[in-house]
């Protein structure tokens, strides 16, 4: 007979990483809405001495939706807890990470939310990844 399974658990007794492939899901499709809305917008006006500039981001822009698609769905790949996914969506968050630091003074609440979700999932791949190094 066998023993019942703690909930979460998957047959092989090592935990899915649920909370971090969400968060990454959640942090890819913020990042997909905002972008998205930028594509759109007017250009941004910069008053410097010299006179002011208009600065088009628009480029930036769909780098952040093609980036944003790629950390949602490696975020639901993570949830697999497959060999491998752990690593692409760190890969992936992290060049995330990069872009919405680049772009943080045309968005910073916005970048700092998402920064965070990142951050936390990337946290809490790496320990999964620490624990399952340390189980066996």
């Amino acid at each position: 007979m066998r023993a019942p399974q703690r909930a979460g658990a998957d047959p092989a007794g090592v935990d899915r990483p649920l909370l971090a492939g969400g968060l990454l899901v959640a942090s890819g499709l913020v990042d997909v809405v905002a972008a998205y809305a930028n594509t759109t917008a007017d250009p941004f006006m910069v008053l410097t001495r010299r006179g002011v500039y208009q600065l088009d981001i628009t480029g930036w822009a769909w780098l952040h939706v093609a980036l944003g698609a790629a950390v949602a769905l490696a975020g639901l790949l993570a949830v697999t807890g497959r060999r491998g996914t752990a690593a692409t969506a760190i890969g992936c968050a992290a060049l995330a990470v990069v872009v919405d630091v680049l772009l943080f003074p045309y968005a910073p609440v916005r970048a700092l939310f998402v920064v965070a979700l990142t951050g936390a999932a990337v946290r809490l791949l790496l320990r999964r990844h620490r624990a399952v190094r340390a189980g066996g």
